[in-house]
């Protein structure tokens, strides 16, 4: 028999207001760091695989990480995607968080530079808090009680509602956080402003450090409670901050994703892939990728999924992805957004110009007739879950590197009626000598130097979709030669500088089909232009 755990999407949807569901006990199996083992929510006994990865508020973590002391810290409700397996109840999917649906907002209260505490008013007197910033990223002074809840300092997610990263000054980080990077009007801290292109002139703002808070900003924010402390994990800022148009850096911050799971069972609803995500700089058109992750070594592959044109009126840099019936398979755990004008290295060692987010939000199909056969998860079309995911790496930004490589394989036990064909992978087991690479699925320029003209686009053409106020161009186009690379520029009200396409098959005569989506939320555009590196004559085309 298998079926569905309801435990994150009926039976305990409505714990994490009323916070009375909570985890029970905790078990950990003997094995390695990635053995997986049980959590008992209200008396129902889960189990948690081995090769169990853990989604926390900014990092993935093994089960076997949570197994420290003091490692969860008064946590309630788990979110779980799992089903009935013979009588056993298997996860499939785990997010944890003290409290999932805390937001908490008020105006910063006081800042101490010595420590980096901060207060912020609330109902009950000043909420005592500081940034849970093992690295010292934001506030130059570590703070390492909860690592593993700490904030993301790779993909800011401490920063303005613009997405400009953003400080709590202390006497540790003036270079990385200086008060001359918050302009002042009369002694008062500007709460909207956009940085000058650079390079700046010494003591002026600089778009390539942070953005220290002041007192009297308004913050929206979630956190652990670890004491008397709210260790804070994501801060959204109610400041207006953009950076120079068409300049690096310009930074990007995803407010929110979903992944809707593809099913070929009839009679059934298949949720929407969505996201909304702010750029400083709404002049650059912004790409959205998935993630593919090699099971054996980790390597990281990027597919486009969608490009749009960020929005030019206010709320000024918001970018809405919506796919519509539009399914993107294969799933995966992290997406990506990338402006098209590239990314750079800040003075703070931040990479600006992209965010990878991991997916908090996987909605599987549901049933369209009320009395039908409910079925199962469908987790075997989850390449991370089926198939594994390469070496592993602990979450923990503070703890020790792992001594023995250890591949994150297949869940087992299997949440399902019958397992998949694992991929069989060459022992032994290596970590990869760099970070996981990654290639851009909007072609990069290749190792050669441009093939010498003539070459021909043989084709182009550009058709319109409109669905909820959003205008998609799909362009397409043919070159007669496979190492050309093609751009497209677009004309009309909202007009959008070159942007390379995506390279598709190449056929007989080394025809090649380049494409590329791009999605504008204003008035219709009216023509492209598609131009070739390869020198040929550029072609446009009405639309």
């Amino acid at each position: 028999m298998v079926g569905e755990i309801n435990t994150y999407v009926q039976l305990y949807a409505l714990s994490v207001l009323e916070a009375d569901h909570e985890i029970l006990r905790v078990t950990f199996g003997a094995g390695n760091a990635l053995t997986g083992g049980t959590m008992t929510l209200d008396g129902l006994k889960i189990t948690i695989p081995d090769n169990c990865l853990v989604t926390l508020p900014a990092i993935y973590a093994s089960w076997q990480e949570l197994s420290a002391p003091g490692a969860m810290p008064g946590f309630g409700s788990p979110g779980v995607q799992g089903n009935v397996v013979n009588g056993a109840y298997i996860a499939g999917l785990v997010f944890i968080a003290q409290n999932p649906a805390q937001v908490l907002q008020g105006t910063i209260a006081s800042i101490d530079t010595a420590t980096g505490h901060f207060t912020v008013t609330s109902a009950n007197g000043p909420l005592n808090c500081i940034i849970n910033d093992p690295t010292g990223f934001y506030t130059g002074i570590p703070y390492t009680d909860a690592p593993l809840w700490t904030c993301d300092p790779n993909n800011p997610s401490i920063h303005a509602q613009s997405g400009f990263p953003v400080c709590i000054p202390t006497s540790q980080n003036t270079k990385t956080c200086p008060p001359t990077n918050r302009p002042q009007n009369g002694g008062v801290p500007l709460t909207q402003f956009t940085f000058s292109a650079p390079p700046v002139a010494a003591g002026q703002p600089d778009p390539m450090l942070l953005v220290p808070l002041a007192v009297g900003d308004f913050v929206s924010f979630t956190g652990t409670k670890v004491g008397g402390l709210l260790a804070i994990n994501a801060l959204t800022a109610n400041l207006g901050i953009y950076t120079a148009p068409g300049t690096k850096p310009a930074y990007v911050n995803c407010e929110s994703v979903q992944y809707g799971v593809a099913s070929a069972r009839p009679g059934i609803e298949v949720a929407e892939t969505r996201a909304v995500v702010f750029v400083t700089d709404p002049s650059t058109t912004l790409q959205w990728f998935a993630m593919d992750v090699d099971p054996c070594n980790g390597t990281v592959t990027e597919r486009n999924i969608m490009l749009l044109q960020p929005s030019q009126v206010a709320p000024l840099g918001r970018s809405i992805f919506r796919l519509g019936k539009t399914l993107i398979s294969p799933v995966t755990s992290q997406v990506g957004f990338r402006l098209s004008t590239g990314t750079i290295t800040t003075g703070n060692g931040l990479i600006a110009g992209q965010f990878i987010q991991p997916i908090f939000n996987f909605i599987f199909p549901e049933i369209l007739a009320f009395g039908d056969v409910p079925f199962t998860l469908n987790f075997e079309i989850i390449p991370f879950l089926a198939q594994g995911s390469g070496p592993y790496t602990p979450g923990n930004p503070v703890g020790p590197a792992p001594i023995n490589c250890l591949r994150i394989g297949q869940l087992n036990p299997w949440p399902g009626a019958t397992a998949p064909a694992p991929t069989n992978c060459p022992n032994p087991c290596a970590f990869p000598s760099a970070a996981p690479s990654a290639t851009s699925s909007a072609a990069a320029a290749p190792a050669s130097s441009a093939p010498a003209p003539p070459d021909q686009i043989l084709s182009a053409s550009g058709t319109l979709s409109q669905a909820r106020g959003v205008v998609t161009l799909n362009v397409v186009a043919q070159v007669n030669n496979p190492n050309s690379i093609l751009s497209v520029s677009v004309q009309g009200p909202s007009p959008i500088a070159p942007q390379i396409m995506i390279k598709g098959t190449t056929v007989a005569g080394g025809v090649t089909n380049w494409s590329l989506a791009v999605s504008i939320k204003a008035n219709k555009p009216t023509g492209i232009t598609v131009t070739s590196s390869g020198g040929a004559p550029a072609v446009s085309r009405a639309v």
